[in-house]
């Protein structure tokens, strides 16, 4: 399955599901929404990203829009060129990035996170930082996740 831009209702024009935006735009913007009336209250959870992403879309969601992110699909095959060194955005482990400890040039703005999940809650942060210069990270093969934004390439050690 394959959506663009535009706000869908699960199960009737999206189904649940777990989603990669294959082209995201420098202003990719999604969430996840229990209603429709616009309010804050309606958002379950939202990314604003110009790097790849990954969402999960629940069964009981009531509504997702996205704008901005280009084509999003249930295909979740590798895009890393390399499973051992990568750039920023939202990665699946043990299909696009490899288990380990990984490290980074890091920048003032850096930002990583492990993942348990793709649905963009707080409760699927793992563990997380937002480090000044070089940082380290060890991602674990129970992970499903990792998150990263303005730390340079990752390479594995």
């Amino acid at each position: 399955m394959t959506f663009g831009d535009g706000t869908y209702t699960v199960g009737e024009t999206v189904k649940a599901g777990t989603y990669r935006a294959t082209g995201p735009g420098f202003n990719c913007y999604w969430e996840r929404l229990k209603g429709f009336s616009g309010s804050l209250d309606d958002i379950i959870a939202n990314n604003n990203t110009g790097d790849p992403s990954v969402v999960t879309i629940s069964p009981s969601d009531k509504g997702f829009r996205t704008s901005g992110c280009g084509t999003w699909t249930s295909d979740l095959s590798q895009i890393t060129k390399s499973k051992t060194s990568f750039g920023a955005g939202t990665y699946i482990v043990n299909t696009d990035v490899e288990p380990g400890t990984y490290h980074a040039p890091g920048s003032d703005l850096c930002y990583w996170a492990r993942l348990s999940g793709f649905g963009g809650t707080f409760s699927e942060i793992i563990a997380n930082g937002n480090p000044t210069g070089s940082v380290i990270v060890t991602i674990a093969a129970s992970d499903k996740g990792f998150e990263s934004a303005r730390c340079g390439t990752w390479t594995k050690s």
